[in-house]
């Protein structure tokens, strides 16, 4: 394996890792959603609601849509960042591919017929960013918020 390999692999690791990383942000996010579901109705059990539960249960929903923001951020950093890491490995494939092709050329050897046809793919250019999970958890905590001033909870 030459340095180019030992490159390559390490893009395709880092882009495991943020694939994993994406899929725990998502379970923490609908967790963190969730939570916040499970406080704000119980809050609204309680028969005698206080100004102390009033203030807590504005503060967790604050919290709640600040974590999910945050959240999305992340992920999209995850995302934008297996981008980045896809483009270098074609830039990558496509260097040592003519590299091999040029010392070839000089040596006057003949290369197989698999690595002078090899075709490199380039990636695809479009960044698909988790918007709409993100939105629809968003938006149930913003129904929940207006859930609970039609009930005069807060």
């Amino acid at each position: 394996m030459n340095e180019n390999d030992f490159k390559i692999l390490n893009l395709h690791t880092k882009i495991e890792r943020n694939k994993k990383l994406s899929k725990q942000l998502k379970v923490v996010a609908f967790a963190c959603l969730f939570f916040s579901i499970c406080y704000c109705l119980g809050a609204k059990n309680i028969e005698n609601i206080d100004k102390g539960n009033v203030i807590a249960v504005n503060l967790v929903w604050i919290i709640s849509v600040i974590v999910l923001i945050g959240i999305y951020v992340k992920d999209s950093y995850c995302v934008k960042n297996n981008k980045d890491c896809e483009l270098d490995i074609y830039r990558l494939e496509v260097e040592d591919l003519n590299d091999r092709k040029e010392i070839a050329k000089i040596t006057g050897e003949i290369l197989p017929d698999n690595v002078l046809n090899r075709k490199i793919d380039m990636p695809n250019e479009k960044v698909s960013l988790p918007i709409i999970y993100y939105s629809i958890l968003l938006g149930i905590d913003i129904i929940l918020r207006i859930y609970l001033l039609i009930n005069n909870i807060l």
